[in-house]
């Protein structure tokens, strides 16, 4: 186990005997004990609580975001099952710059700047088939490949040949199913970039699910204000109250890792136990029900709910609950731990997205900046389900595309259930956080953050903000 390093005392989440902290409920786990993912803490401990509200706001710094966090980091844009067959392609858009992705050839796939090298067109505005890229202004065309295929007129581009004609390509690389691309030719790879998050996932196999629900919202605000939404519980108390009789929110584990080409968080909480801001008389059996109901509700409807034996683990029966409805609707069993069955392990890999290590919301989130506006961003939510035993992968559900001002639940509601609705708490919170940190004390406009709960934030701005001194830092010299 790596050392952490402590650069200060602080507490570590707020639990009771009743009610512990994380780490104590994973230590008692039976059913997988080993996994990986229950016995790491974070290598650091971020201790930077203050940040100018500007981050948010200013749309100087939303440029220098584009140049140094966005053009230099591996994005997650998409997944293979977006793009079938061969000759499919997707437009990408990441701020002001868009990107085309191609599926190439059986099982390879190619990410090109989304511009024509002639006068700059663009080459791909909508998820098409075609058997080659073509320029639609003046017929330049290329292989799905990159290589060049045709120039009309081409006495008078000598100098563009088939073997230096080809399409400028950007670094796509792969993992679980998942594509990435990378403007930065000198950047780590992904496997670096990705750090522990295979090794955690491995069980959970990615690349043998498929999207079943999907959408795309319109926000009204920065995309970290909307990303750090998630990066901490801390918000649970006040923002979902119904669930504060099943989840341990202030009992939360936070983890940080940062290694050379690699930042990775861990926003984690527990299930099935009360919050430590429930009552002190909410009793203990009827909230493992009440979450194991809600599970049953949305996530297995028809398969009966068993009554839990208060005598017995109450997490561990839920979790077998949860085994025997998942060997039902998908065919085949499960062997993850409780914990990944239960809980939400929330793992963001920076700059922009996240993946749940959760069998119970099997989410990845995307964080999208805005072409011109840092006021305004795009909140983007996969819903993942395994490939049942012996069965062809069904087709992804097309994303939906949501506008700020329209529920997600009202949209979204066959395919998330209840989680629709959370969303919409939510968002709810976003467009005013916003128009905070446009009115915060002139004087000191600064955040202040916790300690703990919102370690993942203080890491994430403070990279942030050493990649664009960083990069400036460069160009000057």
């Amino acid at each position: 186990m790596a050392t952490i390093v402590r650069k200060s005392e602080i507490t570590r989440g707020y639990g009771t005997k009743e009610r512990p902290v994380t780490q104590e409920v994973w230590d008692k786990e039976t059913f997988f004990p080993d996994h990986v993912s229950l016995h790491i803490d974070g290598t650091i401990e971020p201790d930077s609580r203050r940040f100018d509200h500007n981050i948010y706001i200013d749309p100087g710094i939303a440029a220098l975001e584009q140049e140094h966090v966005w053009e230099k980091n591996w994005l997650y844009i998409g997944r293979d099952e977006d793009l079938p067959n061969v000759g499919d392609r997707m437009p990408v858009n990441v701020g002001r710059r868009s990107y085309m992705i191609v599926h190439s050839a059986p099982n390879e796939y190619k990410a090109y700047y989304n511009s024509c090298p002639h006068r700059g067109t663009e080459l791909c505005s909508q998820k098409e088939n075609a058997a080659s890229i073509r320029c639609p202004y003046h017929g330049w065309e290329w292989q799905n490949g990159g290589k060049l295929k045709r120039i009309p007129s081409h006495w008078d581009f000598k100098e563009i040949t088939p073997n230096n004609g080809g399409l400028p390509e950007v670094r796509l690389e792969r993992w679980g199913g998942f594509l990435f691309i990378n403007a930065d030719k000198d950047a780590p790879s992904l496997q670096d970039a990705l750090g522990l998050i295979p090794d955690h996932f491995k069980e959970f196999d990615y690349a043998n699910r498929y999207t079943y629900g999907h959408f795309r919202r319109e926000m009204d605000c920065n995309w970290k204000v909307a990303q750090e939404a998630f990066q901490e519980a801390y918000h649970l108390y006040a923002t979902h109250p119904e669930a504060v009789p099943f989840a341990g929110d202030a009992q939360g584990k936070y983890d940080v890792w940062e290694t050379k080409g690699s930042y990775i968080g861990r926003n984690s909480t527990y299930s099935a136990i009360p919050s430590a801001h429930a009552p002190a008389d909410t009793d203990p059996v009827a909230s493992a029900q009440m979450f194991l109901q809600t599970t049953g509700d949305w996530h297995y409807p028809g398969h009966p709910v068993t009554q839990l034996d208060p005598d017995k683990d109450l997490r561990a029966q839920v979790a077998d609950w949860i085994r025997g409805a998942y060997r039902a609707k998908h065919g085949k069993d499960t062997e993850l731990p409780d914990a990944i069955l239960l809980d939400s392990l929330l793992y963001f890999f920076y700059p922009h997205c996240c993946f749940w290590l959760s069998e119970a919301v099997p989410f990845t989130y995307q964080f999208w900046p805005h072409a011109t506006d840092p006021n305004k961003s795009y909140f983007e939510v996969r819903m993942l389900y395994p490939v049942g035993e012996g069965e062809a992968r069904p087709a992804a559900t097309p994303r939906v595309d949501i506008g700020p001002d329209e529920s997600i639940f009202a949209t979204m509601q066959e395919s998330f259930g209840f989680l629709a609705y959370i969303f919409d708490q939510d968002c709810s919170n976003l467009p005013r956080v916003q128009r905070g940190a446009h009115s915060a004390n002139i004087e000191n406009p600064t955040t202040f953050l916790g300690a703990y709960q919102e370690s993942i934030i203080q890491q994430w701005n403070k990279v942030i903000l050493a990649a664009i001194e960083e990069g400036q830092a460069r160009k000057r010299a």
